[in-house]
């Protein structure tokens, strides 16, 4: 982080810690967010919306789909 960064860190929070927790609640709202809404997106689409979801269940039952990395695909000559 550079100074000013620093800078407007310190004038809310004193505690490294509670920056790394202010930051990583701050992501996954954003982040559950969008899983809830394409989630519910994909159930209207689907006609399989679960008898009385919150957005809680939705997220947690939301499957993260799995990606391969980059090193696991085959090289091609």
């Amino acid at each position: 982080m550079d100074a000013v960064t620093t800078k407007c860190m310190e004038s809310f929070c004193a505690d490294p810690e509670e920056w790394v927790k202010n930051a990583i609640m701050a992501r996954s709202q954003v982040e559950g967010e969008r899983i809830y809404k394409s989630e519910i997106e994909r159930h209207l689409e689907a006609g399989t919306m679960p008898a009385n979801p919150t957005k809680e269940s939705l997220i947690l039952a939301y499957e993260i789909p799995v990606i391969e990395s980059s090193n696991t695909l085959p090289i091609s000559n």
